[in-house]
């Protein structure tokens, strides 16, 4: 029966078919990125519109001081015109006219103009009310340079660093030593000589302390083939100064024609961007120059008794430079240094300005003995002239051991307000006052004592001493 069953009927359980699964890239990612984007530029336009409405307000809100002293000024500038000697231009001509023309004004109006006069009056803009002078032109005329100006300008410098090179020789010194194995040998070093005065018997020359002090014997270059002995007569160990001397007969009679003596000027008034010439032996090598300018200005140096003033250059000095600087006239306002250097001047082109450094030329010249105190001291600061209440005087930071100074009890941190009857201002009035003295002399300090409880005044009586070279 299940047989027949089967045969006649067909029974389907589960029909299942499989499709293929499609991917609609389109409702997946095309449309958010679209929405997205239409709400980017939506959310733009609203921030947009929001900032063109909101921006003016904000910026008369946050600049509404600054807003209101421009409107005064542009008030109080146009109420108030000037004429072209920066007095008040009188303008009752025109209104005058005007009341003429027009006979039907109401006189209220002038008195609130009065008033409104009177209230810009009292806005404080006379800086910017005020006419500005006019400024003069720097340059008046102009003309067209080339290359033949340039040339015609170095061919001047050279010219002139001619004519002053002729004070200027070569100094050699022979230093005895011995080699390696023992041997002696003579080496000879060459330094700058710059002829300062000529007595009429004997030429007098500035040189470099180290380059001549060790030197069994000194010889003056007239040429490549002529050497003139020299002595050694002063020195100034501190300053790294010598004066040697050379008789005028022992030079031939052409040389020492074209011999002259150096022309000194000032250096208290050199100001940056001067330009300047190097003479002697600037890079190391004798009968060199370099053409440069004044960089910095105003830094000093102390020494024993006195402070000297330093300036730099552009220029490029070594270890074995020497020599002089001079301004575009052909006189010296100062001498290169190697020894006086410190701080950032280490590492710098430094020169000593020439002023107070010719009062120890002149005795070096004369042969003078220096008198010696012992101090070194620096200039007051008006921030510490207010702190210890003094408005004079020199602050001792260093007393050298054993110094008259030591001797009379200075102490570091005392001010010197007088020696004598002569006040002191600075450095340079304190050397200038102990240089009034011989040495020996027992001389009155006045002296502010710091390094106590409380300040006081103190006389001490310091017995100058000649000081040791």
């Amino acid at each position: 029966m299940s047989d027949k069953f089967n045969e006649n009927k067909d029974f389907v359980f589960i029909k299942e078919q499989i499709r293929p699964r499609k991917r609609r890239f389109v409702n997946k990612f095309l449309l958010p990125f679209l929405t997205m984007v239409f709400m980017a530029v939506v959310f733009g336009l609203v921030a947009a519109v929001t900032f063109c409405i909101a921006e003016p307000r904000l910026y008369k809100l946050l600049h509404k001081e600054e807003l209101n002293t421009n409107k005064n000024t542009v008030q109080a500038t146009t109420k108030i015109p000037y004429k072209n000697n920066g007095e008040i231009e009188d303008t009752n001509d025109e209104s005058d006219d005007n009341d003429k023309q027009k006979p039907g004004n109401i006189r209220e109006d002038e008195d609130d103009n009065k008033n409104q006069t009177e209230d810009t009056n009292k806005v404080p803009v006379q800086e910017e009310s005020e006419p500005k002078e006019e400024l003069q032109p720097l340059m008046v005329e102009t003309f067209d340079a080339d290359i033949k100006d340039y040339i015609a300008i170095y061919n001047d410098l050279k010219r002139l660093s001619y004519e002053t090179a002729k004070s200027i020789l070569t100094v050699s010194s022979i230093i005895q030593g011995k080699d390696w194995f023992g041997n002696p040998i003579e080496k000879m070093i060459n330094t700058t000589g710059v002829v300062v005065e000529n007595d009429g018997s004997r030429l007098k020359l500035l040189v470099s302390l180290d380059r001549v002090k060790d030197a069994s014997s000194i010889k003056i270059m007239i040429n490549e083939l002529s050497y003139v002995d020299a002595d050694l007569l002063d020195y100034e160990t501190e300053l790294n100064l010598a004066v040697i001397a050379v008789n005028i007969a022992d030079i031939p009679v052409k040389a020492y024609e074209n011999i002259t003596v150096a022309s000194f000027g000032e250096s208290y008034s050199l100001t940056t961007g001067s330009p300047i010439i190097a003479l002697g032996n600037p890079n190391g090598y004798t009968s060199s120059i370099d053409i440069g300018i004044i960089t910095s200005k105003g830094s000093t140096i102390s020494i024993t008794d006195n402070e000297l003033d330093l300036f730099l250059t552009n220029m490029s000095f070594n270890n074995e430079s020497d020599g002089v600087i001079v301004n575009l006239e052909g006189e010296i306002i100062g001498l290169i240094t190697r020894t006086l250097k410190k701080g950032l001047n280490k590492e710098l082109s430094t020169v000593i300005g020439i002023s107070k450094i010719k009062p120890y030329i002149d005795r070096m010249l004369s042969q003078t003995s220096r008198v010696y105190c012992g101090v070194i001291a620096e200039n007051l600061p008006q921030t510490v002239k207010k702190e210890y209440d003094v408005t004079n005087g020199v602050y001792v930071y260093e007393v050298i051991k054993d110094s008259p100074a030591f001797t009379a009890g200075l102490m570091s941190g005392d001010i010197i307000l007088a020696i004598g009857e002569r006040t002191i201002f600075n450095m340079n009035s304190f050397y200038s006052a102990i240089s009034e003295y011989e040495p020996g002399t027992e001389v009155t300090f006045i002296i502010k004592r710091t390094s106590g409880s409380e300040d006081k005044e103190l006389e001490l009586k310091v017995i100058l001493a000649e000081k040791q070279k």
